[in-house]
């Protein structure tokens, strides 16, 4: 018999636990989330299942806030994520006739083959109640901002609506033998991948961490999309708290801020690039650490960005060298950029001798080759770039290969005056403190250097110089 199926009907007929059940959902056993008010139900995701005001059977993804409500919703969910086996969406059929197909199989299925739950009674979930990810069920919202406030992030930045959610209380209790049992009040980045929590990053006086089983080797930190548009550009920093800084120095309600943890994988780039594709965030700023790592993690970004007329990958990283192969037919652009490098090259070459007090030689000493930029055409249309795994030489190149090459969004580069952006809101305050106290100041006087916007940012614009039809004239490139 078919159903003349409405979503109200729907809804009455449907029970969403034997519906998930049919799916290859299994209730989880000894879950402490609230006894009596919901279950938990583990498959390709974790569910929390409940009564809604009304009664109807309501849902919440512990690991994707955005999945969320009715059997129809997640029905719904399912046919745009392609997860699970039998659930698509048919080329001619729209998202809810194929909802409505699905349901209208399930309700059509024999009496023997629907599903049968004995489960506990279930008491309405009253308006209001929180349902946590499974990272963060000891987690409050942001109250105690302690920590914070000591690494100079103020309370003004913290309530900007970009971080409301983004930044939390973690809660953990120790108890040992003979001693009451003491609370410690951590700060908590939850961190995502394609909007699920995958993970907490913790952080206190003295202590940083993360949860049991975090997965930070594909997932973000993220503030929340401005709700007034899309965003201008998206800003990547190697810590939440930097970028926290960033966005206290340079205030701005346009921004996505984003944070690796540390650390820079390739399935963190995917990730990036996927946020400006799917949020139509035309730039990318990176804006990590002002030493090695940070500019070597700068020359990764490119290489993840470079665009398709040019290819760029880093093809060996040793302690004291980086080799970048770029490939592209058009020769202006290996040229421009060769170019842009000869020039560090013999700035870098004035400088070890005027610190050396040698003098110049007909051959070039071993420990001045080893501070030098070199490159070779490797095959046809085929370029390596062997750059010294040093923060003025990657710096360098980097500049250079943002202006000259081709990427697939565009690139801003941009540094703090100090180690990290926490250190340039550190000195900046210091800076307010003095002149509070002292009036105006000469700052080289008292030892506070150039302030942090004196670091110009260098950016790609994604285009590249036009082709030359001329032959290559030296292939041996920056020497």
């Amino acid at each position: 018999m078919e159903h003349e199926l409405t979503f109200q009907n729907i809804k009455e007929q449907v029970e969403l636990p034997e519906l998930l059940h049919y799916y290859g959902y299994t209730l989880k056993k000894g879950e402490n989330l609230g006894k009596g008010k919901w279950h938990v139900f583990e498959g390709d995701d974790t569910l929390v299942v409940f009564k809604g005001r009304g009664g109807d059977w309501m849902y919440f993804n512990s690991q994707d806030d955005r999945d969320k409500g009715s059997v129809i919703d997640w029905m719904k969910c399912r046919l745009n994520s392609g997860r699970i086996s039998g659930i698509a969406q048919p080329p001619d059929r729209t998202v809810w006739q194929a909802v409505n197909d699905h349901f209208r199989t399930y309700l059509n299925l024999p009496e023997a083959e629907r599903p049968r739950l004995d489960l506990p009674p279930i008491a309405e979930t009253a308006p209001g109640e929180k349902f946590h990810s499974i990272y963060t069920k000891n987690c409050r919202p942001l109250e105690n901002t302690a920590y914070l406030e000591s690494r100079g992030i103020t309370k003004s930045t913290l309530a900007r609506p970009q971080f409301a959610g983004r930044i939390l209380n973690q809660f953990h209790t120790v108890q040992r033998p003979g001693l009451p049992a003491k609370t410690f009040v951590n700060t908590a980045f939850p961190a995502y991948h394609e909007g699920r929590v995958v993970g907490l990053e913790l952080k206190g006086e003295g202590f940083k961490g993360q949860a049991p089983e975090s997965q930070f080797s594909r997932s973000l930190w993220l503030s929340k999309l401005p709700e007034d548009g899309p965003a201008t550009h998206l800003l990547v920093s190697e810590s939440a708290l930097d970028a926290l800084s960033y966005a206290q120095l340079h205030p701005n309600d346009k921004a996505l801020y984003a944070s690796t943890a540390g650390t820079l994988t390739q399935n963190k780039i995917f990730e990036l690039k996927r946020l400006l594709t799917e949020a139509s965030i035309p730039t990318i700023r990176a804006a990590f650490d002002n030493d090695t790592q940070g500019h070597h993690f700068d020359t990764r970004l490119l290489a993840g960005f470079a665009g398709a007329e040019n290819p760029m990958k880093v093809v060996r990283e040793h302690e004291q060298l980086l080799t970048v192969e770029v490939t592209t037919s058009n020769v202006a652009s290996a040229q421009a950029l060769s170019d842009k490098l000869k020039i560090y090259n013999a700035a870098a070459t004035v400088h070890y001798y005027q610190e050396s007090g040698a003098k110049e030689a007909r051959t070039i000493s071993p420990t001045l080759r080893d501070e030098l930029i070199h490159s070779v055409k490797s095959a046809q249309n085929t370029f390596q770039f062997h750059v010294p795994m040093n923060r003025d030489a990657l710096g360098a190149f980097n500049q250079a290969a943002s202006r000259c090459l081709a990427f697939t969004h565009k690139i801003e580069i941009v540094k703090s005056q100090g180690k990290d952006w926490n250190q340039d809101v550190k000195k900046d305050q210091l800076q307010q403190v003095m002149q509070r106290e002292l009036g105006a100041v000469d700052e080289h006087q008292y030892g506070f250097g150039q302030l942090h916007w004196d670091n110009p940012r260098f950016e790609g614009d994604g285009k590249m110089p036009p082709l030359r039809s001329t032959e290559p004239r030296n292939q041996r490139l920056p020497r």
